[in-house]
């Protein structure tokens, strides 16, 4: 609610954007339409360790906004699990060479559904990671894990294998790191409002 995205580290590398678009659906009875909610994007927060980095936005994200629950959400070994997101290969974009060019586009995202093969490490400790068998795809790094029985995003997606093995980071580093991007960046905000670019 106040403008930040989480996301996988190696996602923003190398990448200078200054804006970041987000799809939403329209709501409304089917047929469902969609849109693109542009916003400014005001800093980049890598974590110094770990494959994890917050965006700071320069506003709220209004449209159909996922958001993390005061509770950190875990997932077990057999626990089933649905990776959403928008991965290289799956873009529609090669609807033209089928139905011809200028052929109708969606901007639905693509889901894949797998189960929770193995915790890291598997001695009792809170998991470091989850792996997960499920198809994968470069592009989906950065996706949400969500579990299927709960709804509520257990991981964020960082790593395939071989299309088949997923691995994510359990999305209580993502809230951690989080409180520490959001107690840095807001009182930034406040002080640099309107009066130019922030710096990473």
């Amino acid at each position: 609610a106040k403008g930040y995205v989480v996301t996988a580290k190696h996602v923003t590398q190398g990448i200078e954007a200054q804006h970041l678009e987000i799809r939403f659906t329209r709501s409304g009875s089917p047929p469902y339409s969609y849109g693109m909610s542009p916003h400014r994007v005001q800093a980049l927060y890598p974590h110094p360790v770990l494959d994890v980095a917050v965006l700071a936005l320069s506003g709220p994200i209004s449209a159909s906004r996922i958001q993390l629950h005061n509770r950190v959400s875990t997932a077990n070994v057999g626990d089933s699990i649905a990776l959403v997101g928008y991965a290289l290969g799956t873009e529609l974009i090669f609807c033209d060479d089928i139905s011809g060019v200028r052929s109708p586009k969606s901007f639905t995202p693509v889901a894949f559904r797998g189960m929770i093969a193995a915790l890291v490490p598997e001695d009792g400790r809170e998991a470091d990671l989850y792996v997960y068998d499920c198809t994968t795809f470069g592009g989906n790094s950065g996706a949400p894990v969500i579990g299927e029985d709960t709804s509520e995003i257990v991981a964020v997606h960082l790593r395939g294998f071989q299309n088949h093995v997923g691995y994510g980071l359990p999305i209580g580093y993502f809230e951690s790191f989080l409180k520490e991007v959001i107690a840095l960046h807001e009182p930034r905000r406040e002080r640099y409002q309107g009066k130019g670019r922030f710096r990473r």
